[in-house]
């Protein structure tokens, strides 16, 4: 791992391809190894969470798809149109934990 004040790192951010990683410490730029994510296992809560997030990704596309669906979800969350996918996704979260509590 590398720290450098250089200024063309100054406020790089994100990775090159699989190789490095640039992180930002304060007024550091950090400089590392891409992590190797190959071998970490997952909880059985993490896999349902990963589940129920992919779930709720569907539904919110196929909502913002669909104009009449997506205005009416619109007026029911009350949020701007750049904020609506995001309400949608926190909406079948919270529909999700409800269910749960009910059966469990």
């Amino acid at each position: 791992m590398a720290i450098s004040e250089s200024l063309l790192l100054k406020k790089l951010s994100g990775h090159i391809g699989k190789e490095l990683v640039f992180k930002q410490y304060g007024d550091k730029t950090v400089v590392s190894k891409y992590p190797n994510m190959s071998r970490r296992v997952l909880s059985p809560a993490q896999l349902q969470v990963n589940e129920t997030m992919a779930e709720a990704n569907y539904e919110a596309r196929r909502i913002m798809a669909d104009e009449e669906l997506r205005n009416a979800a619109q007026v029911r969350l009350n949020v701007k149109r750049n904020k609506l996918y995001t309400a949608l996704i926190k909406e079948y979260f919270k529909k999700v934990r409800e269910a749960k509590e009910i059966s469990g």
